[in-house]
């Protein structure tokens, strides 16, 4: 394959997920989104449409449609399918994959007794919206895992209490699995500094963070800092897990935890108003293709 010039930009941002979307917002300056697809997908709103048509994607007309092939981070270079990038900084967003995840909704949507677990314990969360929209749909539902207690004494017992009250009951053997989510070919999950940077100038965000949940709230929070750690800001990140576990049944659990990063702090709240919140949340992103804007603060 023969590469074209070399092509010199300031920013890179490559992938136009939950992450990069964010990162590129967040850049001042002259920047670059490359991303397979010019499509922003929001899985919350895809998962909805178990219960409800829904619109999940949006159209994204400033990404570059190519797709990475390799990353150098010691040379801060990268090469597509179509050409060969050189940055002065560079965020890596290209989220991992869960494959046979479109299978295992339409086995959700179309059986009618369901055992769901997650094949890794941090996708315990998607195991259980899963569980709770079947149940909605009326099916015989049981759950295979925790009641998310790795994110603390409160959210676990709110859980515990869901749980029971919409007679989802416990049993070890799923026959629904959500899968691991795998990395691309060319980059694994890697270990980040408090900056979030695997070297200097070379941001890895989202999905691509070793060891932790692989949340698209979370993600957001990662693209955002690194887009306004590249445009001068000189804080560090706080990790936080946040999200809205949705009963289908017009009761909504919203969860904020620190506990996977050693901080013991965690609140967990169930109402009415955190249903409409997560309504609102899936309308949001679709107008405003990712952007995370003033529900950082939420």
């Amino acid at each position: 394959m023969h590469f074209r010039v070399i092509t010199l930009v300031n920013s890179l941002v490559l992938g136009a997920g939950y992450a990069g979307l964010n990162a590129y917002y967040n850049i001042r300056g002259s920047k670059t989104l490359i991303s397979r697809a010019r499509t922003f997908t929001f899985y919350t709103a895809m998962l909805r449409n178990l219960v409800r048509p829904t619109k999940y994607t949006t159209s994204l007309g400033f990404v570059i449609e190519e797709e990475v092939k390799e990353i150098d981070v010691d040379s801060k270079t990268v090469k597509t399918d179509r050409g060969k990038y050189e940055a002065d900084n560079i965020v890596v967003s290209l989220g991992c994959v869960r494959e046979g995840m479109e299978k295992l909704l339409e086995k959700a949507k179309n059986e009618d007794h369901l055992v769901i677990g997650s094949e890794d314990m941090l996708d315990e969360y998607l195991a259980l919206q899963i569980a709770f929209y079947a149940k909605r749909l009326g099916k015989d539902v049981k759950y295979s895992g925790s009641p998310l207690s790795w994110l603390g004494k409160n959210v676990e017992e709110k859980v515990t209490h869901l749980l029971g009250k919409y007679g989802i009951s416990a049993y070890e053997k799923a026959n629904l699995v959500v899968p691991r989510c795998r990395p691309p070919d060319f980059f694994n999950f890697a270990k980040v500094n408090e900056n979030l940077e695997v070297k200097e100038g070379v941001y890895v965000v989202g999905d691509l963070i070793y060891g932790w949940p692989k949340l698209g709230e979370l993600a957001m929070r990662t693209g955002r800092f690194a887009g306004r750690r590249i445009s001068g800001y000189k804080g560090r990140f706080e990790p936080v897990f946040i999200f809205i576990l949705d009963t289908g049944m017009g009761e909504g659990l919203h969860i904020r935890s620190k506990v996977p990063w050693g901080n013991p702090w965690n609140v967990a709240k169930v109402s009415r108003v955190r249903s409409l919140m997560k309504r609102f949340i899936e309308k949001y992103y679709i107008l405003r293709k990712g952007n995370m804007g003033f529900l950082f603060y939420l």
